[in-house]
Parts: C-alpha cells; structure tokens; sequence
C-alpha cells in the first residue's frame, strides 16, 4: 500500500475522538503488551485510561487524512525510587491497523509519543510482547531491566477440614482496610522502588476492575495480618487456574503458608476447582519463596515471556537505576489481567 506522507499526522486523543479511537481498536489485531477485551467498550476504556488514581494518561494518535489508524496509549502512577515520588508511565494498548503497517507509521508515532512524554514523566515501563520488542529497545532506546519467571504451583484437594492452630487463621476479605494498606506500605519500604500501592490504586486496580472478579485473602496470626494477596480465577493453557495479582507479607513463610492452604479454605462447586496457582514478579527473598513452593515454566515453553523494559527521563532516577535495583514487581503490573 502506497501513501502519501503528506497526509499523516500524530496528536493527543481529544475527548471527540473516543468513539471513533475504540472502533479502531476493536479493528486492529494486537501488536504490543495486550489486546484487554474489556478496552472494547467505553466503561473498560475509561476505567483504564481516564478513571485511574492520577487521572492522568496519555493516548497519541497516528492519522491518515484525518482518520485514525494507531494509537499509542500510556496511564500513568505515583512511582517510589530512593525515597522520593515520581511519575512513571505504563506503555500499553498500541497498534496499527493491518492496512498500514510496514509503512513506518508505528515507528513515527512512538517517536512523537515519547518525545511529547519526556516533557510530562519521570520515566516509562512495557512489557512488550515479541512483536513490539525490537521496536522499544532499538528504535525508543528502551533498556532491558529483567525478565519476570512464570512460576506454577499444583493445587492439592482434601476432603478433610482444614486444621488451623488457634492462632492462625485465613479471612476472605471484600474490601481493603487499613490492615491491608499498612502491610503493603511496610512491604513495599523494603524495597527501593515501585509503582505506589495505596488504597486508592488497590481499589482502582482489583475492586474496581471490569476485567473480572479479583477476590483478597490473608493469613492472620494471633489477629495480625501477616500476609495478604489479591487473586483471580483464570485458564492458564486451558487448565483452571488461581492467578496472584498482587501481595504483601511481613515474612515469605507467611506468605508460603496462605497460599499452601488458600485452595482448602473454599467450598467448591462442581467442577470449578483451580488445579494450578500461577504466580510472577520481582521481591525481596523471592528466591527463597519460589524454591520451596513452585516450579519455574522453562522460557522455551512460555506462552508470554514477560520482559520487562525502561526508558528514564529524570536525570535523578538516572544516576542510581540499574538492573540491581530492588523494584517490587508484580502481575498486577501488567496490564493483560
């Protein structure tokens, strides 16, 4: 297909231009981190990219004769690093219609979106998939910060009650209180950054999410929340699955426990069991969690690799961010769930 450049043009979304930005969604295949079913419709759009704690995002548009043929879109969060706040930006749904790749126009409208968002963040992070990562890391200078394992676990099933100390016990939560909040406060100091889980993201990120139903458990000891993990219910290669999204934990012992016994403290209809839970991301002792409790999915069999990538803009966060950096990192991070 031959076009005339002359005709092409990059710009910010304009609150007209929704309706017609989803319908190109809806049309293009998915060409980077994910393809959210839910972004097919307004209320899964606005949640996303207009009702977020910051009520701040970014959609960049590319245009041929005035009608819309990519986007590039990038919510952003309050991000911790050396004990200061900074803005960070998460590089999302993009794409191109099919009619008009190879032509450069992904390239050009990256290059406009970035150089427009140096002026307005402190920093961005993907996970692109394997179609989008050459153009990150070798046209947008992205730099590779880690590859996230997938780890799985099976689930065991007892007809028996589970049985507790009088101590210990697994609560279901509806809502995040205080207790939750304050355990992800102190969890997350431990590390050096990452993007700030308070009860507004929490809220906005699980409890309000139209992707599907995200449920919290926690282990409380002698009436202290130890340990606590925000969780869905997904098919993971076709298999019933418990997907962790998030959590926090004073010791990784109490985090083992909840999730050894989490699968036990339900009552099951028939054939709903979950018979893996999934789990990823980046903590401190994450190496002594995951040898005692998962198995790691070999790279070559990873349906998704999840590599995660960086471009800086602050000259402050320069200085000291490198890939020994303790960012806490996880699945709720990205996008797809």
């Amino acid at each position: 297909m031959e076009i005339n450049k002359n005709d092409l043009t990059y710009s910010l979304l304009k609150k007209k231009e929704i309706d017609e930005l989803l319908k190109i969604i809806n049309k293009t295949d998915k060409i980077s981190s994910s393809r959210i079913k839910t972004i097919k419709t307004k209320k899964g759009w606005f949640w996303q990219y207009k009702n977020l704690p910051t009520n701040k995002s970014f959609c960049y548009l590319a245009k041929y004769k005035k009608r819309i043929i990519g986007y590039y879109h990038v919510p952003t969060f309050k991000f911790y690093f050396e004990k200061k706040v900074f803005l960070i930006g998460n590089v999302q749904d993009v794409g191109v219609l099919k009619e008009y790749r190879g032509l450069g126009i992904f390239k050009s409208l990256s290059k406009y979106a970035i150089k427009n968002l140096s002026k307005k963040i402190d920093l961005l992070y993907t996970f692109p998939n394997k179609y989008s990562i050459k153009n990150f890391t070798l046209n947008n200078n992205f730099s590779f910060f880690k590859y996230l394992p997938i780890f799985i676990k099976q689930t065991f099933f007892t007809n028996k009650e589970i049985k507790f100390e009088n101590k210990e016990k697994i609560i279901h939560y509806k809502k995040i209180n205080q207790n939750i909040t304050q355990l992800f406060k102190d969890f997350c100091s431990k590390h050096q950054s990452f993007v700030i889980r308070d009860k507004p993201f929490l809220n906005w990120r699980y409890l309000s999410s139209p992707k599907g139903k995200v449920y919290i458990a926690g282990l409380k000891i002698e009436d202290k929340l130890k340990s606590v993990i925000f969780y869905k219910y997904e098919k993971v290669l076709g298999i019933n699955s418990i997907v962790i999204l998030d959590f926090a934990f004073d010791d990784f012992e109490n985090l083992s426990y909840l999730i050894n016994n989490l699968n036990q403290s339900f009552n099951y209809k028939k054939n709903t069991r979950s018979y893996l839970i999934v789990m990823s991301g980046i903590f401190n002792d994450m190496n002594l969690f995951f040898k005692d409790n998962f198995i790691e999915i070999p790279k070559i069999v990873t349906p998704r690799k999840l590599i995660l990538l960086t471009k800086i803009f602050n000259k402050k966060i320069t200085k000291n961010f490198n890939k020994n950096l303790s960012w806490f990192v996880t699945l709720g991070d990205w996008d797809i769930f």
